[in-house]
């Protein structure tokens, strides 16, 4: 095997692992939609049907908000490695090569980004976790004043 050869073959090897990393974490990001929904309609029907159970509310909170941290920690993990682990090795790749299409699709995605005149948020998923995040603290906040006022006005 010539050297062309086999960094061809690396490039090959590396834009596969990519592309599994990528489907992996679109995966992960599925399952903290589907936890952080069912987290978030537990909550409403604690709300709605179970009136004087602080202690489960305050669980479904607690929790909801730490998924919603997992789920940020895991996207900007993911997104880490992906941006500099295997681009940075893909493009170094593709210097000894003769064509370099990582490069060329990184150039027309940030061309055509850089003519839109309306730019969109970023990624949409960290955002939807930071809502949530901030649906379960504001609804963690409302139950610990709700729990000190039924003490206070017990006492």
């Amino acid at each position: 095997m010539d050297e062309k050869h086999l960094i061809l073959e690396q490039y090959r090897i590396y834009n596969e692992m990519k592309e599994s990393f990528i489907n992996r974490s679109f995966m992960i990001n599925r399952f903290f939609i589907i936890m952080s929904a069912v987290l978030l309609f537990g909550l409403i029907f604690a709300k709605m049907l179970l009136f004087n159970q602080f202690y489960l509310l305050l669980g479904i909170e607690i929790f909801g908000l730490a998924s919603c941290i997992m789920w940020i920690s895991n996207q900007d993990a993911y997104s880490t490695i992906i941006k500099i682990k295997y681009n940075a090795v893909i493009e170094k790749l593709e210097e000894d090569l003769p064509k370099a299409p990582n490069k060329d699709e990184y150039k027309e995605l940030t061309d055509k980004r850089s003519k839109k005149r309306v730019v969109l948020v970023k990624d949409i998923q960290k955002w939807f976790a930071v809502l949530l995040m901030l649906i379960f603290f504001a609804n963690l906040l409302i139950d610990f004043v709700n729990i000190i006022l039924a003490y206070l006005l017990n006492a």
